[in-house]
């Protein structure tokens, strides 16, 4: 009977750490994933950056005041962020990250 017991305990435990490494794994995946669009993205966003500096560079006949500008955009977007929006970006990335995981352990479960 302990024998029976002991041999459960250990199947019990390699299928928890079965668990974890899958949902470790999807985890891992994701910001693989995430990982690789934020580098396409800020490509595309330096690319329209440039254009735009060089558009307001047109206008105001000055390369470095076209990009000074641009730089100013971005920082009140910056300030903009630090002032409104931070609190609630973090409350929903946890959110984001706590129901990604329950997910993939409800899968799992009725797998």
């Amino acid at each position: 009977m302990i024998d029976s017991f002991k041999n459960y305990l250990e199947k019990r435990l390699q299928l928890i750490k079965l668990e974890l490494i899958g949902v470790f794994a999807n985890m891992a995946s994701g910001l693989v994933s995430s990982f690789i669009i934020l580098i396409f993205l800020l490509f595309i966003l330096m690319m329209l950056s440039f254009s735009l500096a060089l558009y307001f560079s047109k206008l105001v006949d000055s390369f470095s005041l076209g990009f000074l500008i641009v730089a100013t955009i971005y920082l009140g977007i910056f300030f903009l962020y630090l002032l409104i929006g931070k609190s609630k970006i973090d409350k929903n990335i946890k959110d984001a990250i706590v129901e990604s995981a329950l997910n993939q352990e409800e899968k799992q479960v009725n797998e």
